[in-house]
């Protein structure tokens, strides 16, 4: 803490420091006509009193006249120069010819012609400021960049430091397991923006995790049925020693496997779909009857076999943008689960929306579901215990993938009460 309060000190002090010279040099360049005006109308009354004297004295008198009768009389340092020590220069030959005489070394000398010859130069410097007055000055500056370097530390630097310290505890916490610590800064510090930006990070890395382990827990209940299974169908092989019921053991063994790769197929999606990348926004222009025919066509079987009718309504929007592999799978998620749940009829509609994207919806004259479940069934290996229960099949991530879907495209998917007596799925997404 003393190096960083003496780095801001020093830092402050040298920053003041030169601003205050910027600023006088500053000053003094644009104010520089003013302060000739200024000058000039300090010393032209005594200039011209002076050379009036002067020039009716011979020019071998005026030393000895100058030092005994006039210097006594002046507080100005008084003197005669010869001609050839003054060689003005073009703009002080044009000052001699407006004002009269020359202002030289930031308007403390004064040099104005006296007649006669040879030509002489009257010499008027103003007084010099004691050397006290530059110690005086040099103080001064010093406790100035004193008093601010303390203001700095207490009203900035000091704050900072407490919430840059607060950061690092924050850090150390959350990297030693305490993913709930979160920064807490006024409103009025520097470093808010970066603690708000951290709490987002925090709460990110806590759902990432969180999810992971219910993910985690929930992959495990659900390897475990087929395999317990699996296991118990190889001990009925081994135990039968004429196999007559062989046929029948592998045929439920192959179910298991196939049930195993589904389950498996679908984690290796959702998983690539929690956290988004540039290839799953990307939107793309589709014709949307190849789009929707191929959909219903992979679900076809499973409609005909359940005695379930599927409709395209035909009013949909000749093209539509969308990200083809995962909206694909998101719409052959929700078909398929309106066909295990229907009764006789599905229902499909797209249709445009009036914020200029696109509003998927699927309908079925199932049970419907409850209110109260609506948000439920789109967590992973969430099932519902009346209708929707796991005998009905599928590894219950079909509607959490429809939601990761849905997220990685900018829209939402809600859950409404069907004009067909079940449910309703409302997938929107921008355009």
């Amino acid at each position: 803490m003393f190096k960083f309060a003496i780095r801001i000190f020093v830092v402050a002090a040298i920053g003041y420091v030169a601003g205050s010279q910027l600023v006088e040099r500053g000053l003094l360049y644009l104010l520089d006509e003013v302060s000739a005006d200024l000058s000039y109308q300090a010393v032209r009354g005594q200039m011209h009193v002076l050379r009036k004297e002067l020039d009716a004295i011979a020019p071998a008198a005026r030393a000895d006249r100058l030092r005994d009768d006039i210097q006594p009389l002046y507080g100005l340092g008084l003197g005669l120069v010869d001609d050839d020590k003054v060689t003005p220069s073009e703009a002080e030959r044009q000052q001699l010819a407006t004002l009269g005489f020359i202002m030289r070394d930031d308007y403390n000398v004064y040099l104005a012609p006296l007649a006669g010859s040879p030509r002489q130069w009257l010499e008027v410097r103003l007084p010099r400021a004691p050397g006290i007055e530059r110690w005086v000055t040099v103080g001064v500056w010093t406790a100035l960049s004193l008093i601010v370097g303390i203001i700095l530390l207490l009203l900035w630097a000091l704050p900072l430091w407490r919430d840059l310290d607060r950061l690092r505890n924050a850090t150390l916490r959350m990297g030693q397991g305490e993913l709930g610590v979160r920064v807490r800064l006024s409103r009025l510090a520097g470093m808010r923006h970066v603690g708000e930006s951290f709490n987002q990070m925090a709460e990110r890395i806590s759902a990432l995790i969180e999810n992971q382990r219910s993910l985690t827990n929930a992959v495990s209940h659900e390897l475990r049925t087929p395999l317990a299974r699996l296991s118990f169908e190889v001990a009925l092989l081994g135990q039968d020693a004429q196999l007559p019921r062989r046929h029948h053991i592998l045929r439920d063994m192959q179910a298991d496997i196939n049930e195993l790769e589904t389950l498996v197929a679908e984690l290796l999606v959702y998983a690539r779909l929690e956290r988004p990348t540039d290839e799953t926004v990307k939107l793309e222009t589709v014709d949307t009857s190849d789009w929707l025919g191929e959909a219903l066509a992979q679900v076809a079987h499973q409609a005909e076999a359940r005695a379930v009718r599927c409709h395209v309504r035909p009013e949909y929007p000749p093209r539509v943008r969308l990200h083809p592999r995962y909206m694909s799978r998101a719409l052959l998620n929700l078909v398929q689960n309106a066909v295990r749940y229907a009764s006789r009829h599905v229902e499909v509609e797209l249709r445009r929306c009036q914020s200029g994207g696109f509003e998927l919806i699927v309908d079925d004259d199932g049970g419907g579901i409850p209110p109260a479940d609506r948000a439920r069934v789109f967590e992973p290996f969430i099932r519902l215990d009346e209708s929707r229960d796991r005998g009905t099949g599928g590894a219950g991530l079909g509607l959490a993938i429809v939601w990761r879907v849905a997220a990685s495209h900018g829209g939402s998917i809600d859950i409404h009460d069907s004009p067909l007596g079940g449910a309703r799925f409302v997938l929107r997404w921008p355009a």
